[in-house]
């Protein structure tokens, strides 16, 4: 089934806890470390709620998803802000594949957050994005990703994960069942997502499969030199320690020759 399809509409909700305000400081702060952050592109932006942070402190967002439900969230979202309380332009959604997406511009720094890279299940397409980011950036511009990292994966295998939230007017009970395909490093998160109307009543129900690769820092070492980049960090998510194998998400930052 195509991923973030009838999903996307509950995305935001799902997902209200999450702390965008401080992962983009500490994305931004690693970027700053190391280069230049006035204009960043974010590949498979979601509902571009990364972009809107990194607007709120005075970066020109540009943001990439292919999901068009997501998309039109976002779009909804940044209609309903003061454009006066920025900076900055407010950040401009585009439609697109991470891994062909061609704007025609190129960025201070390229990220691609929330595991977009383990959306990626095989080398060819996990190069692909690399090679897009190269495309977009400026001479000795980083590129920062996320992911799922394999020896974490392996050490505490997922199970099965349920969530409960709510807004005004619906309650959504999200089940993830994964079934772990081992020798392909992919883990199949089957999702069911039961919706009730906290006004009627009425109750419905929908399924999506999301393929996730989980990578081991080898692998991708290799790939970033491939697409053309030079390894400037990694670590932990929300650190700067090196992975182990407690951790499960990890990044990565490099540098285009």
């Amino acid at each position: 089934m195509t991923v973030f399809t009838d999903y996307a509409r509950y995305y935001n909700l799902l997902y209200k806890d999450k702390d965008y305000a401080g992962e983009t400081d500490f994305v931004l702060g690693i970027l700053r470390k190391h280069g230049q952050a006035a204009s960043v592109l974010d590949l498979g932006c979601g509902t571009g709620r990364h972009a809107v942070e990194m607007a709120r402190r005075g970066i020109e967002a540009t943001g990439v998803d292919m999901s068009e439900t997501m998309l039109v969230m976002g779009k909804e979202a940044l209609d309903a802000l003061a454009p006066t309380e920025f900076s900055v332009p407010l950040p401009d959604l585009r439609r697109g594949d991470a891994r062909t997406a061609r704007l025609g511009g190129t960025f201070d720094a390229v990220v691609s957050l929330f595991h977009v890279m383990s959306y990626q299940n095989t080398e060819e397409d996990a190069l692909s994005v690399m090679k897009t980011a190269k495309t977009h950036l400026k001479p000795g511009g980083l590129f920062l990703f996320d992911f799922w990292y394999g020896p974490g994966v392996l050490t505490e295998p997922p199970t099965e994960r349920h969530k409960v939230m709510e807004d005004g007017d619906t309650l959504v009970c999200r089940h993830a069942k994964p079934i772990h395909r081992i020798n392909d490093n992919i883990v199949d998160v089957h999702y069911t997502i039961e919706l009730t109307n906290k006004t009627t009543g009425a109750k419905s129900e929908l399924r999506e499969l999301h393929a996730m690769r989980y990578w081991f820092m080898p692998e991708l070492h290799y790939l970033v030199r491939q697409a053309g980049f030079t390894l400037v960090a990694e670590g932990g998510w929300l650190n700067d320690h090196a992975p182990d194998s407690e951790t499960w998400n990890a990044w990565m930052a490099a540098s285009r020759l």
